[in-house]
């Protein structure tokens, strides 16, 4: 599947045994298999005119097969269950929170999959398929598709993990623009797959609750097992996102501490030399019957008392524990 990605329509016909019969093109397609799997582009023209003339398709499934966009829905009418679905963008080049969306359509003897990407978890289930260890039912899968999307977001959230752990190391030496850009990175992409993950589990939830023919005991105890690893993952959401405010509070707590620094040092340089100046603009007018104009050793005097001042104001603050 992995080669026709970008194809309008690849049709696969499944054994029931866990693989594949052959590849078929549309207009090879035979009537009687047990089980066929269509995995279409939406974007396509061709696939479009395909869905119009599938009858088993209505025309709410064939408008959710097809839409530009999508949130992670649960629909089930009659034997038939149709379901959208999201997962993490781990392509070359893209951008993980650009999350892609899957559509599936499902009775007992047909898939239909919806997508206009490269999806990894696809690849996954076709691999498995050519290896003759892939799904024997549709229910199976769909319990599978979703393990697959779960497996995904799980790895991604470990890399979000690395990517945190790394920023904490390396907190005291990063510069603020390099900081506050990656910081920033992170929480978008933590919130953008909320967005969709929360509602997915919602979906998730309602499959499990569907008591469809479709899904066999197996496949629920499959689906609860990913259902609670959703759960477990939006909570790790939660947790990214705290790690990130206390990261960032603690960053804007170091800086803030180092300008309170910066700023102490000032005021007591501050201090200390405020007096001098007032006695160097007193010693400094040029005016008549200033002290010590005719003393040869006047400037020794007022440069010792100075310099005794700054001293004894150093020892002071020393003692008041200014620094």
């Amino acid at each position: 599947m992995t080669e026709t990605v970008h194809a309008p329509i690849t049709s696969l016909h499944l054994t029931r045994k866990g693989g594949l019969l052959k590849n078929v093109s549309l207009d090879e397609e035979q009537s009687g298999q047990p089980l066929i799997w269509h995995h279409i582009n939406y974007t396509s023209p061709i696939a479009k005119d395909w869905l119009d003339q599938e009858p088993r398709v209505n025309e709410v499934a064939q408008d959710i097969l097809l839409r530009a966009e999508t949130r992670p829905r649960f629909y089930m009418e009659d034997n038939t269950i149709l379901m959208c679905l999201r997962g993490v963008n781990l392509n070359p080049d893209a951008q993980p929170e650009d999350m892609i969306s899957i559509r599936l359509w499902v009775t007992e003897d047909m898939i239909i999959t919806s997508c206009n990407r490269h999806s990894w978890s696809i690849t996954d289930i076709t691999k498995a398929l050519e290896q003759g260890t892939g799904p024997k039912t549709s229910g199976e899968f769909m319990s599978l598709l979703i393990e697959r999307l779960a497996i995904r977001v799980e790895e991604f959230f470990e890399e979000l993990d690395i990517s945190l752990d790394q920023q904490e190391d390396t907190l005291a030496g990063v510069g603020f623009d390099e900081f506050y850009a990656q910081i920033s990175h992170l929480r978008r992409q933590s919130a953008t797959i909320k967005r969709y993950l929360t509602p997915q589990k919602d979906a998730l939830e309602k499959l499990y609750r569907s008591q469809s023919p479709i899904i066999t005991k197996l496949d629920l105890d499959n689906i609860r097992d990913d259902l609670d690893k959703f759960t477990r993952l939006l909570e790790d959401i939660e947790l990214t996102r705290e790690r990130t405010i206390v990261l960032q509070e603690e960053y804007l707590a170091r800086i803030a501490h180092q300008q309170n620094s910066r700023l102490y040092v000032l005021a007591i340089i501050s201090a200390i030399f405020l007096p001098l100046t007032f006695l160097t603009g007193v010693f400094g007018m040029n005016v008549a019957g200033l002290p010590g104009l005719e003393h040869e050793n006047a400037f020794l005097y007022v440069a010792s008392f100075c310099f005794g001042l700054a001293v004894a104001l150093l020892i002071w603050f020393k003692f008041k524990k200014w620094y």
